[in-house]
């Protein structure tokens, strides 16, 4: 069982990825032999974000090439590992001039704690009483849309934040309406991209 799921993940992993792969699970291999469990467990956690990254460019992907009449910024599409473990993060950035849309989808996000527990508790979301952030659903997900008034309409900033399985989706948006951003962020496979983090 468990070299079948490691002949899966290298044939998923391709070209540098999948050497550096090997090397680390052939590491993990050797130092564990050795007693060395530090040096294992490190080995492991390079693994594991390997494979996050991997999974971060799939995830890439599923996301939609425009959003109404803001065409992504392809150059500016990321996905980055962090040094310290804490998550995988999916960037890609739509639109330019006045009217501009970030959406990330930080996979093993240290905030999903915080936020499961301001949507799931009444009592905690109701803390502050904010005016300017409520509890929603999009595409059958619960989740937090909060926003920014500025000096100007195009100041105006509304963050949507939606935790999906073990990542966090964040989807800000300026120069906006409520029902603009609840309407461009149901054009997000987010069923597709739940399955693809679990």
């Amino acid at each position: 069982m468990k070299k079948n799921f490691f002949l899966i993940v290298l044939l998923v992993c391709t070209g540098a990825q999948a050497q550096d792969f090997k090397n680390n699970l052939a590491t993990a291999k050797t130092s564990y032999q050795a007693g060395k469990l530090q040096d294992t467990h490190f080995a492991l956690q390079q693994i594991m974000q390997d494979l996050d990254i991997t999974i971060g460019k799939e995830v890439l992907k599923l996301l939609p090439t425009s959003i109404d009449t803001m065409q992504s910024i392809t150059r500016e599409e990321q996905v980055n590992g962090s040094s310290n473990f804490a998550g995988v993060t999916i960037r890609k950035m739509y639109g330019m001039g006045a009217k501009k849309a970030e959406l990330n989808i930080t996979i093993n996000s240290p905030l999903l704690t915080t936020l499961n527990a301001y949507i799931t508790s009444p009592l905690m979301g109701s803390f502050g009483g904010d005016p300017n952030s409520r509890i929603l659903k999009v595409g059958g997900y619960k989740g937090k849309l909060s926003r920014e008034q500025g000096v100007t309409e195009a100041d105006t900033r509304y963050k949507l934040e939606i935790p999906l399985s073990n990542a966090l989706l964040s989807f800000e948006l300026n120069n906006t309406t409520e029902s603009e951003i609840l309407k461009w962020a149901n054009s997000i496979p987010m069923d597709k991209i739940a399955t693809i983090i679990q």
